[in-house]
């Protein structure tokens, strides 16, 4: 992913997350504005791209949003009851939905020719998972097995 697609898609996941933090308290609110907001992405994806808007796969990429909305929504239903957890489930929730929106975006507008993959839980299972492994790939201390490994002191007797 080019780095200026990389900075865009922060810089609207966090606007995402901000929305969804403060508009938590009213239900249904923040997936009112959250939805123009992942709409305007794809947009500005399509453009950076120099992609027409008529070849963006508009109706996966609808699936993606709605029923992600659909989701955060039910979310914000059952975490949203818990004073500090709703807050922070909601922002979470906002900022992986516009995360895999944005990466099935990017891999539809790469190869315009082929047609768009399939929406499905595997293919957000898939790119669940890969961002996980790449996130946590570069964070990995070599040693730690090593320091995992030693015995424990045993306590002295007194």
């Amino acid at each position: 992913m080019e780095p200026k697609i990389r900075r865009m898609i922060n810089k609207y996941s966090a606007v995402a997350a901000v929305t969804s933090f403060v508009t938590q308290p009213i239900p249904g609110a923040d997936e009112l504005i959250v939805v123009p907001i992942h709409y305007h992405l794809s947009v500005s994806m399509a453009r950076h791209r120099g992609a027409s808007l008529l070849a963006v796969p508009w109706i996966p990429v609808s699936k993606i949003i709605w029923g992600g909305a659909g989701v955060r929504l039910f979310a914000n239903f059952t975490l949203g009851l818990v004073p500090v957890a709703g807050l922070f489930s909601n922002a979470i929730t906002a900022v992986a939905l516009t995360e895999l929106l944005a990466r099935y975006l990017d891999g539809a507008l790469r190869a315009p020719a082929s047609p768009p993959p399939a929406v499905s839980l595997k293919t957000i299972k898939d790119a669940l998972e890969s961002s996980l492994r790449a996130w946590r790939a570069p964070r990995r201390w070599p040693g730690i097995r090593r320091v995992l490994r030693r015995a424990a002191p045993a306590p002295a007797s007194a």
